[in-house]
C-alpha cells in the first residue's frame, strides 16, 4: 500500500481525495436553489412597491418636501424682518396701525366705496329700457 502510516501524532494521516455522486448532487441542489433565491430577490427589488419605484416615489417627495421648507424658510425670514422693522420703525408701526384698525391722521378725509356695483340695487340704467 502506498498510504503513509501514522509514525507520531504530529505527523498528518492519509486523506482520501474526490467527491461522492451524492455530494455532487446536494452541492447542484444548493447552487440551483440560490440561484433561483437571487432571482426572486432581484425581482423584488426591481417591480415591488418597496424596491426601486418606492425608491424613486419617495425621492421625488423628498425634492418636494425640500422645496416646501426652502419657501417656508424664506417666508420665515421676510416675516421676521417684518417683525424687526414693526419694532423699530415708527413709520412701519403707524403704516400698521392705519391699516389694520383703519385710524386717520390730522386733516385726513377718507372716501369709502363699496366693491361691487351690483350692492346698489339694480345696477347701471342702459337707454331704452323699458320697464316690462
Amino acid at each position: 500500500m502506498n498510504v503513509p502510516t501514522q509514525a507520531n501524532r504530529y505527523q498528518q494521516r492519509a486523506v482520501k481525495t474526490g467527491f461522492t455522486i451524492k455530494g455532487i448532487y446536494v452541492a447542484r441542489s444548493l447552487v440551483c436553489l440560490l440561484l433561483v433565491l437571487d432571482i426572486v430577490l432581484v425581482l423584488t427589488i426591481v417591480y415591488s412597491q418597496s424596491g426601486l419605484p418606492g425608491f424613486r416615489l419617495q425621492n421625488r417627495q423628498v425634492r418636494v418636501l425640500e422645496n416646501t421648507v426652502l419657501k417656508l424658510r424664506t417666508q420665515n425670514q421676510k416675516l421676521f424682518e417684518r417683525i424687526q422693522s414693526i419694532k423699530t420703525d415708527p413709520a412701519a408701526q403707524q403704516r400698521l396701525v392705519r391699516r389694520q384698525l383703519g385710524w386717520v391722521g390730522k386733516n385726513e378725509v377718507i372716501f369709502e366705496a363699496p366693491d361691487r356695483i351690483e350692492s346698489w340695487g339694480g345696477g347701471p340704467i342702459r337707454p331704452f329700457d323699458l320697464p316690462k
